[in-house]
């Protein structure tokens, strides 16, 4: 192997090293905003909650609240025309 052939082999590792590194960051930035916002919104209910007055008919209603209510989605599917333009010939 050639001077060359070692420039080209280390610039491939190089690359591939930066690429894993870029994903490997990606993930961890992932992961650490949603255990952010999880603690977050954990940490704003224990500051709610405090600031309530303690009822325990009051945490039974809203556990019921929280159990019934579903996130709705509004689904919209688009058709498009099915019809195909253009001059396929014999495939």
């Amino acid at each position: 192997m050639t001077i060359k052939d070692y420039v080209y082999l280390g610039l491939i590792l190089l690359t591939a090293l930066a690429f894993y590194c870029n994903g490997f960051y990606a993930g961890v930035y992932r992961c650490k905003r949603m255990y952010d916002s999880v603690l977050d919104e954990s940490d704003q209910a224990e500051r709610e909650a405090s600031s309530k007055p303690q009822d325990v008919n009051n945490v039974s209603a809203e556990e019921k609240v929280l159990a019934g209510s579903h996130p709705s989605r509004d689904v919209k599917i688009l058709f498009s025309n099915r019809e195909l333009r253009g001059d396929f010939g014999k495939n």
